[in-house]
């Protein structure tokens, strides 16, 4: 089929129509792919639309970034699935906001990093292998139903509810595994990768099964431990992914931008319900509250402007670090609402000093991950920041930040609030320069 034809088809289907009937002749087209078709007398949208037919249940088969020539969008599948998330989240961040000492935050990282973990399994596997079809929506309905189940049991996940929140999310993991092993069943190109992602992962899930039969703390270090095969099983397939594809550069950024987006809003629900809570509301609280909202504000624009609308680079180091660093990322911006909800609480006093190290390191390490972030990156040659400064000023204001959080000085909210949002207000006037000032680069592209 000429260039011409290919193009009409693949303007006038959608993605969800991937397969193509030629005078009667099934085709699988995948997407955007027609590659043997032979309809020269298809000249109309109409004839197309016609001859097009969606199959119910499809096979998996690798996605990349050269057959998806379309832009890939974020499906209203993938954000219900992460509504469940949104209640995970909450609920983390609510049990920080009541346990917010060094204890506390232990317990809230150990609890988010496996919650992190399943959202990234799901999400990597739907870039790689997802359908148009009734078997996708299936295998995410049946991944929503454990997923649930750790919403139902974060709360106590460390006492009481620990059990149920380690057979949940081994059922969810199992559900990975067998999704993974059935794209590589019928994938003969990525079936070393799913091979070696089911062994790696199959040790976490039977840890974490162990788990439920040995007594605490064992039980959490077995959690550890399982959780340190699910972090470094995708890095012994690097090799191996080099060999593959590029995994698609336009659904993937805007997923885990999604994703940031919610967990912000979290954060926003933490400054609101902060101030609800109060029973009397004076002029300093208020200013408080603003102040809040003015910080989780101002770390949304910093990703958006200098991350989210950039794609990582092609490098497989560059993108896995890349998707690492959204951890540290997700994880202080979901405990900055908790931390503002115990800096309200308390009131006109000097806050507690865990809630002070809490707030002043959740921006600190918030605006680290985002300047390395930036490292993994593709340079563009019309990006108008420049690396150096860029991260420089990042990875600076967050040391900054977190030095004044350890040296716990006796500060009230407001004063320690406006350092802060010094600090981040400066990577958005920079940001705002950048993007602003007038070159002639620049010019000329919009000329064009």
């Amino acid at each position: 089929m000429d260039h011409a034809a290919t193009l009409l088809i693949r303007h006038a289907l959608p993605p969800q129509m991937t397969d193509i009937v030629v005078f009667g002749d099934p085709l699988y087209c995948s997407s955007a792919s027609v590659q043997g078709c032979t309809c020269a007398s298809m000249t109309r949208t109409e004839d197309i639309r016609m001859v097009a037919k969606r199959r119910w249940w499809q096979v998996p088969r690798l996605r990349t970034n050269e057959e998806d020539r379309y832009e890939r969008r974020t499906g209203w599948q993938e954000l219900f699935f992460d509504l469940v998330f949104v209640v995970i989240v909450s609920e983390l961040a609510h049990y920080l906001a009541g346990h917010t000492t060094l204890a506390g935050i232990g317990s809230y990282i150990v609890l988010f990093v496996p919650v992190w973990w399943v959202w990234i399994g799901g999400t990597i596997y739907n870039d790689r292998f997802e359908t148009y079809d009734i078997s996708y929506r299936f295998f995410v309905f049946l991944q929503m139903l454990p997923v649930a189940a750790m919403a139902i049991f974060v709360h106590d996940g460390l006492a009481t509810n620990s059990r149920g929140f380690a057979l949940a999310y081994a059922v969810v993991r199992i559900l990975l595994i067998s999704m993974w092993l059935r794209g590589g069943y019928h994938d003969a190109r990525y079936r070393p990768v799913t091979t070696r992602y089911a062994l790696g992962f199959s040790c976490s899930v039977l840890l974490f099964i162990a788990s439920v039969f040995v007594p605490a703390p064992w039980r959490y270090g077995l959690w550890g431990l399982g959780a340190m095969f699910d972090l470094l099983t995708p890095i012994t397939t690097l090799q191996l992914q080099a060999r593959l594809p590029a995994l698609n550069s336009s659904n993937l950024p805007e997923r885990f931008a999604t994703f940031v987006l919610i967990v912000l809003g979290e954060a926003v629900v933490g400054v609101v319900q902060g101030i609800a809570g109060l029973s009397t509301l004076t002029p300093s609280l208020a200013l408080t509250g603003t102040l809040g909202m003015a910080l989780v504000f101002g770390l949304c624009w910093i990703y958006f402007d200098f991350v989210a609308r950039r794609r990582p680079r092609h490098n497989v180091w560059a993108q896995v670090v890349w998707t690492y660093l959204h951890l540290p990322l997700v994880m202080t911006t979901a405990a900055l609402g908790a931390a503002v909800v115990n800096v309200l609480s308390a009131g006109n006093d000097l806050p507690a000093l865990a809630s002070r190290y809490l707030f002043n390191d959740a921006v600190g390490v918030a605006l680290i991950a985002i300047g390395l972030l930036e490292l993994t990156l593709r340079a563009e040659a019309d990006e108008p920041t420049w690396a150096p400064v860029s991260v420089g000023l990042k990875l600076g204001a967050g040391l900054v930040a977190i030095i004044i959080g350890l040296m716990a000085l006796p500060v009230r909210s407001i004063v320690s609030l406006l350092l802060l949002i010094l600090l981040v207000a400066i990577q958005m006037v920079y940001g705002a320069y950048v993007w602003y000032r007038p070159t002639q680069h620049r010019d000329v592209i919009l000329e064009a």
